[in-house]
């Protein structure tokens, strides 16, 4: 029952989240143009491409070795893994400076939020930290509290930028800034109370952390090029080309409401899986696998039933060609859930070199078939390409994890 109580409260945190993102999408579509949003779709992805070279990939190991480690060496493994993104973060402020009328002119905003990029990936990396943490502690309630608690202060700042003081685009780019700094100072005091904090480095730890964080570093890349990457194909090649991404942009972010529940399926079923695995399952496929597999369907074939109705009533009348693009994301993600319910697999049995394979393999893919698709289709062909992609990768890393556990009928 304290599973299933903690799914509830997820799923309910990841409801709020997907109504309040839903809900000031719905403002926007009547307050910006496509245009517009296409500029803030540009930005806010060029942030999900620095993410993994901002962490250096360490966020997964820091999940999986707080199940592994005992408080003090735990303690020491976070606070080494954190000089990590902190010198990325330095290397990355220096090459946003060197480069920043290209970035500027590739993202087509003013070279202010070119220099901000390198650090709001940095606020980003440590709010998702204490969120993971507050999972990895069966602290519901608390992730609950930094996930709604952002993206509520977010909606704030959005309205009152974009709404109250009409900033347009830059408006809602300065919430995506200041939300994220606001709740820094909440996940240092939590770090602090958690006693994860540490007053030495020690550098052979930081390199060991380093070297086996490089695969996940990759793996979030694919992140970039198999969900973002294709919104620069379309400003490149669609006719439409900035307004044409807003419209796509629109989509995704309505098609990402089937990420949002198949996050808060993770937040339990992550945990739940590492635990039974720990228990000394390895008898093929544990049977909470075909049941959040089953959970992602029903919740792909609920938004399908409902777009019609989100997109009349809901959605303002310049951003309504942005349908056909929902459907086909939407399906995507159903794809992409399939894939991380095999995926923990591999992350709990240290199949590194395999995580790579299949993150490699996924963007390859994907940026071939968008290279090929994009300039003949249009923005469509970067839906199919996602749809494509998540059900290779889906392939593989079922093909991978059945390779390591011994089959059986459950």
């Amino acid at each position: 029952m304290k599973v299933v109580r903690q799914v509830y409260i997820y799923f309910g945190s990841y409801f709020i989240n997907a109504a309040v993102s839903f809900l000031l999408l719905s403002l926007l579509t009547r307050y910006l143009t496509p245009h517009d949003y296409g500029i803030i779709n540009l930005y806010s992805s060029f942030l999900i491409f620095l993410m993994p070279f901002l962490t250096g990939g360490v966020l997964t190991p820091l999940s999986v070795e707080y199940f592994k480690k005992d408080k003090d060496s735990y303690r020491e493994y976070f606070t080494n893994a954190q000089v990590i993104p902190f010198i990325s973060l330095s290397i990355l402020t220096l090459l946003c400076i060197i480069s920043g009328n290209v970035l500027a002119a590739f993202l087509r905003v003013p070279l202010f939020w070119i220099y901000l990029l390198p650090v709001t990936a940095w606020f980003i990396f440590i709010n998702e930290t204490s969120m993971t943490i507050a999972r990895n502690k069966n602290q519901p309630w608390l992730y609950a509290g930094f996930s709604v608690g952002k993206n509520l202060a977010e909606m704030a700042l959005t309205v009152g930028l974009v709404i109250g003081l009409s900033w347009g685009w830059q408006g809602r780019v300065s919430s995506a800034v200041l939300a994220p700094f606001l709740f820094l100072f909440v996940s240092f005091y939590f770090f602090y109370r958690w006693k994860f904090l540490s007053a030495t480095i020690n550098w052979k730890i930081v390199k060991a952390i380093f070297l086996l964080s490089i695969p996940f570093v990759f793996e979030r890349l694919s992140i970039f090029v198999l969900g973002f990457s294709d919104k620069y194909f379309i400003d490149k090649f669609d006719l439409k080309g900035t307004a044409e991404v807003g419209l796509y942009g629109l989509a995704s972010q309505i098609a990402s409401i089937v990420f949002l529940v198949i996050m808060s399926l993770n937040s339990a079923y992550h945990p739940y899986l590492f635990k039974k695995l720990s228990e000394g399952h390895v008898a093929g496929f544990h049977r909470s696998t075909w049941l959040y597999i089953a959970a992602c369907g029903i919740v792909v074939a609920g938004l399908f039933i409902a777009l019609p109705f989100l997109f009349r009533f809901f959605i303002g009348e310049k951003f309504q060609d942005a349908l056909p693009y929902a459907y086909i994301l939407t399906g995507g993600y159903f794809m992409w859930g399939i894939y991380n319910a095999f995926y923990g697999y591999l992350i709990y049995i240290s199949k590194n070199r395999q995580i790579l394979y299949a993150a490699i393999a996924g963007m390859c893919i994907s940026l071939a078939l968008n290279t090929f698709l994009v300039p003949v289709y249009g923005a469509k062909g970067a839906a199919v390409t996602s749809v494509i992609t998540y059900s290779a990768m889906a392939l593989i890393s079922f093909l991978y994890v059945r390779k390591y556990f011994i089959l059986k009928k459950i």
